[in-house]
């Protein structure tokens, strides 16, 4: 099967008419041989006159699938001349026989009818001058002839003809496929965008409260407002690290309203936990490493992976246990949720949502997210996060 699988790629990178040029040049030249190494009594000699008229019957089939028709009624014409000239009768009749079925391949049986007709036309004058059969018995093997050729024909225009069909719903499917990850993608970034807006305002707020105090005490107590001064200096640098990625995420359209409330971060994740463990789905959390801050749109990132990841296990894993490890690493943060429901359900990319708002959250922030079912049953979420490059970033 797997000789025969690659034998058939090979043939497929060949232009078919070259092939057909292969075929057409062998038929003439094995008609040729056969005319001149065999001749009945009672038949004219294979001449050079023959040796023409054998090319025009089978070599123009190298064009066949270009001119079917045309090509048909050249090879009919010139067999028939054939014919009339006294040749041996029982070959050049397959070059005929090759433009009928290519006809059929080519277009509907309406079509193909005239054609057919014409064709078993002129197979019955070429058994009727062997004068070795009744007329009736060549009549009904040439049209058994004719009809199995315009039946494979038939079949082959069918297979062409469904085949492209599944091609272009292929390519259909192919493109709404893509519009629905491009849409996924679009709404987890409007989503993100909105979080990170909270964020920024916080900077900001933040920046504003500490500028007014510094102003305040600037004469009176120099130490407070340098410590004001300080804070503005770093919070700004948040603040700006945190617009960039907004930027890079999108510009929100007019008329968006940004969801308010305190971002979410990983002090978070017990009570997200809890709420998922009562939902009924046992879950348990586990911290290795030493906790430490980290940016607060790398906190509601890691965060909203882990929120996600258990909704997918509330939604298809039927029931299931799941564990969530927060591992804090010397320059990395992990997340790691793992089930056991079902072992083969289907992922959550495949309705354009979930995985794919993930990959999403974690590109932006340089983190790497990976997905996928594990042996022996259930699902495995982890999410990398490095948070040196993070920590200076947010220093500058």
């Amino acid at each position: 099967m797997g000789t025969g699988r690659a034998l058939l790629r090979w043939v497929s990178r060949f232009d078919p008419l070259v092939w057909d040029a292969a075929l057409a040049t062998a038929m003439a030249g094995l008609t040729i041989v056969v005319g001149v190494l065999y001749l009945p009594d009672g038949y004219r000699a294979f001449d050079p006159e023959a040796w023409l008229l054998t090319v025009l019957i089978n070599v123009p089939m190298t064009l066949r699938r270009r001119y079917p028709r045309v090509i048909l009624g050249v090879s009919c014409l010139a067999f028939v001349a054939f014919l009339a000239e006294g040749y041996l009768p029982s070959i050049n009749f397959f070059g005929p026989l090759l433009g009928l079925y290519t006809v059929a391949t080519a277009y509907p049986t309406r079509r193909v009818v005239p054609a057919a007709v014409a064709t078993f036309g002129v197979l019955q004058y070429s058994g009727m001058s062997a004068r070795v059969l009744p007329w009736y018995v060549i009549a009904f093997q040439m049209a058994l002839i004719a009809f199995v050729a315009c039946v494979f024909g038939g079949k082959s225009r069918a297979v062409t003809e469904r085949n492209a069909r599944l091609a272009v719903l292929t390519e259909r499917l192919r493109r709404d496929q893509e519009d629905r990850a491009r849409r996924a993608v679009t709404e987890e970034r409007i989503r993100i965008a909105r979080e990170m807006h909270d964020v920024v305002a916080h900077h900001m707020s933040v920046i504003s409260m500490q500028a007014g105090l510094a102003r305040y005490v600037f004469d009176t107590d120099p130490g407070t407002a340098l410590g004001a001064v300080r804070t503005i200096e770093t919070t700004s640098g948040e603040g700006l690290d945190e617009l960039r990625r907004l930027l890079l995420v999108l510009r929100v359209g007019d008329g968006e309203e940004a969801t308010a409330g305190t971002p979410a971060g990983l002090d978070r994740l017990p009570d997200l936990v809890r709420r998922v463990t009562a939902s009924g789905v046992p879950v348990a959390f586990a911290v290795t490493g030493r906790p430490r801050p980290l940016p607060p749109g790398a906190e509601l990132c890691a965060y909203r992976v882990t929120q996600e990841a258990l909704t997918n296990v509330l939604r298809h894993a039927g029931p299931a246990r799941a564990t969530v490890d927060l591992d804090y690493g010397p320059e990395t943060v992990t997340v790691r949720v793992v089930d056991d429901g079902r072992p083969a359900r289907p992922p959550a990319e495949s309705t354009g949502q979930g995985l794919v708002g993930m990959r999403e959250r974690a590109r932006i922030f340089g983190g790497v997210l990976t997905a996928g079912p594990r042996d022996g049953g259930g699902f495995a979420v982890q999410l990398v996060l490095p948070t040196v490059a993070l920590v200076e970033e947010d220093s500058r």
